[in-house]
């Protein structure tokens, strides 16, 4: 018997291990929770900080993918017989009072790399020791964490192209084989809480979010790599078009493994066409990028707060509050950037395309500060995975290790023209625009038949080409 707070508690005569489920939210292909179930009975484990929800960034697009993802993985736990253990409150206090109830003999949870989470898990290591009971971490978020791909010298690779080089040659995982999980006779016996509300949260949301969980995410998977994947090079640009994988919330929260994805995608790409194989080495990449950025956060975690190239941090923003505004509302004039911002406000979700030209606009033409245009993405999107997030934003500001040359400045109006040429993305977010041609509707202000306020659209709040001319003077000043 062990005594915890006050209540006798029953230790059952076999080797129990706890998993922490994180954003690993599957039973398929989770590594940690195989190697937890080869073991020992299984304990699965979600704590809700309610001051880590608070200070994470995140907002209701984020939680309401999570918390529904977190729903289908307690549902599926208890048609195996099993059950999800949710507590609210510390993570610390709240994993030592399961070991005790549990008797648990170790915790097994699957490694991720922002700052918060790596000090996270050296406090649950610190926990293990102070209980005697072993903490076992695993690779599963990534093909290659950032120690495995390294320079000739053994230094990280700052550069993308040579970093994706030496990626491609390394083996890459398997899926882990399924696994049912032992069950504990006293999981039973143990107190779970309700699955929260983001009312609970503090928030409230009426998104039209992708759709959440394991299922959801496989069948996505399965669709893009039957139906997409052969023609991703010729599409992926193009927002009006359904031509990407759309699995970057799956791959956040974890509800899709990105072994599945990687192999999945090679596996399909082999068997088609010379240009589906093409198509399918250019998808392969976006992984790689993927992975790049983790390891950029992981090497260097002052990226989080800062420049990859010190020097920038010297930059002179202007910072006009009511061009951001303008920004985050969808209202600078500029019709792409404006349905693009809309987009992400109704639905969590950008197209990648578009997330680039909307933070090159913020940074390069408005010349506000990329961290407050990040800082609104990660509030915003239901894929917010900071080590992405916080090197597109880079890249796009030119302040990043593989950084668009700062003298690389995206024109919104030809941007526009390229890669929503009908105006077909346009319209369906701004329908006030319906009424233009496809050669007005990229740049309404220069068309005479209609007046901007019939269209319930606003003058451009600046001057591209003078704005242009500012940044290069801004960079130019700190590269002299």
């Amino acid at each position: 018997m062990l005594r915890a707070e006050g209540i006798l508690v029953w230790m059952d005569r076999l080797k129990i291990l706890i998993h922490w489920f994180r954003r690993d939210l599957r039973l398929t292909d989770n590594t940690a929770l195989a190697a937890a179930g080869r073991e020992a009975a299984v304990v699965p484990f979600y704590v809700l900080d309610p001051e880590r929800v608070r200070m994470d960034g995140h907002g209701p697009a984020y939680w309401q993918f999570h918390l529904e993802s977190l729903r289908e993985l307690s549902a599926k736990l208890e048609k195996q017989g099993s059950r999800l253990i949710l507590r609210e409150g510390a993570l610390l206090a709240e994993m030592e009072r399961l070991a005790a109830e549990t008797g648990a003999n170790g915790i097994f949870f699957n490694r991720l790399y922002e700052p918060a989470s790596v000090d996270q898990e050296q406090k649950v290591a610190g926990l293990g020791r102070h209980l005697g009971i072993e903490v076992r971490t695993f690779k599963d978020y990534v093909l290659h964490e950032g120690g495995e791909v390294r320079t000739g010298s053994g230094s990280a690779y700052t550069i993308f192209t040579p970093y994706a080089k030496k990626w491609e040659t390394l083996t890459k995982a398997r899926p882990v084989k399924a696994i049912r999980c032992s069950v504990p006779p006293i999981l039973k016996k143990l107190r779970t809480m309700r699955l929260p509300s983001l009312g609970r949260l503090g928030m409230s949301s009426a998104l039209r979010i992708p759709a959440a969980g394991e299922k959801a995410g496989l069948d996505l998977l399965r669709r893009f790599v039957r139906e997409r994947l052969a023609g991703y090079d010729q599409t992926r640009d193009f927002p009006a078009v359904d031509g990407t994988s759309r699995l970057s919330p799956h791959l956040c929260h974890g509800t899709v493994s990105i072994r599945s994805v990687y192999h999945a995608a090679l596996a399909a790409a082999a068997k088609g066409t010379p240009r589906a194989r093409r198509a399918g080495g250019v998808y392969l990449k976006e992984l790689v990028w993927r992975e790049f950025f983790s390891q950029v956060l992981a090497q260097f975690p002052f990226v989080g707060r800062g420049c990859f190239r010190p020097q920038y941090d010297r930059l002179k923003w202007r910072n006009r509050e009511d061009w951001f505004l303008a920004w985050r509302e969808g209202r600078t004039g500029y019709p792409l950037v404006d349905a693009a911002m809309r987009q992400l406000r109704e639905t969590g979700w950008m197209h990648n395309r578009l997330r680039m030209m909307a933070s090159m606009f913020l940074t390069k033409d408005l010349l506000i500060d990329w961290r407050w245009g990040e800082r609104y993405f990660m509030e915003k999107l239901a894929d917010g995975d900071m080590a992405s997030n916080n090197g597109g934003w880079q890249w796009s500001a030119g302040t990043g290790t593989d950084a668009a040359p700062y003298f690389r400045i995206f024109s919104p109006a030809r941007q526009s023209r390229r890669f929503d040429p009908g105006g077909v993305f346009i319209r369906q977010w701004l329908p006030g625009l319906v009424p233009l041609s496809a050669a007005e509707i990229h740049a309404p202000w220069l068309q005479k038949r209609l007046p901007l306020a019939k269209l319930d659209f606003p003058e451009p709040v600046v001057n591209h080409e003078v704005q242009r001319q500012k940044t290069l003077d801004m960079f130019d000043r700190i590269n002299r």
